[in-house]
């Protein structure tokens, strides 16, 4: 069992969250000093310039290639069409792709800023009014220069999950046919959780109230779309790129989801 596999082991004997989560991993590699310092051994250190839609400029940073430490996660008996990538990040953040789509793109693992400071791994966070980093990793991509709703870009990153695809999504939607389910997906799933599943930088929307029980529908539209014009201060980005139909197929999906609830689950 190679270095980052036996770590992977470590971690699902060990750590919490991994058994707290809904949809229990296949394999967690921890990101941390000790886990970089093995990865770094395992594999040779790669540089990589990009340009960063965070700090909206070129960037270079120097780390290890997603997909190396992909191959050492992946268990004999699955397939990366069985697999799905997670990415969990400490405010809660935790974007999801299907690991062939991992796979297939130029993903780097930063540890280092080349950029930054001498004597210095990272440069503060840009706008973020703090001297926040993006430690102790950061996902950013060489290429595709796709969508980062497809290709996600998170900082503060301390693990990488590997989930079944059945368990990634479980408790999203009983048979994944309602039209706004793939949207949500897509763009909500990493900051929102439905029935436990999914990120939690932002309010759980479906247990035990969901948020279409409890929220204007007009404001809730209006909320998705351009949450600056609702809420000052929301950490919740603009939608630009949804259009009327895609907002209200999200709210359509909310909905039905209000029927389908964790057990024992009621709005009061």
């Amino acid at each position: 069992m190679g270095g980052i596999a036996r770590i992977a082991m470590m971690c699902l004997l060990t750590v919490g969250w991994c058994a707290d989560v809904a949809g229990m991993p296949l394999a967690v590699f921890p990101i941390n000093e000790e886990s970089i310092a093995r990865m770094r051994k395992q594999h040779p250190l790669a540089s990589a310039e990009v340009n960063d839609p965070v700090y909206k400029r070129k960037q270079r940073y120097q780390g290890v290639w997603l997909r190396d430490v992909l191959k050492d996660l992946i268990q004999e008996g699955h397939t990366e069409t069985d697999l799905y990538v997670r990415f969990r990040c400490k405010d809660g953040y935790l974007p999801i792709m299907p690991l062939a789509r991992a796979m297939g793109g130029k993903g780097l693992i930063a540890i280092r800023d080349a950029n930054a400071p001498k004597g210095e791994d990272w440069q503060p966070l840009a706008a973020s009014g703090t001297s926040s980093t993006p430690a102790p990793s950061y996902l950013v991509w060489v290429s595709p220069p796709g969508d980062p709703e497809e290709y996600p870009w998170p900082y503060q990153m301390v693990g990488i999950e590997l989930v079944s695809s059945s368990d990634a999504l479980a408790g999203l939607d009983p048979d994944r046919s309602k039209p706004g389910y793939g949207l949500f997906v897509t763009h909500c799933l990493k900051c929102h959780a439905i029935n436990g599943v999914g990120g939690t930088l932002g309010p759980e929307l479906n247990s035990p109230c969901s948020v279409t029980e409890y929220w204007n529908p007009r404001l809730l539209s209006r909320f998705i779309a351009n949450a600056g014009s609702i809420r000052a201060g929301t950490k919740m980005p603009n939608f630009d790129s949804l259009r009327a139909k895609d907002i209200q197929e999200i709210i359509e999906y909310l909905q039905s989801m209000a029927g389908h609830k964790k057990p024992g689950a009621a709005c009061p």
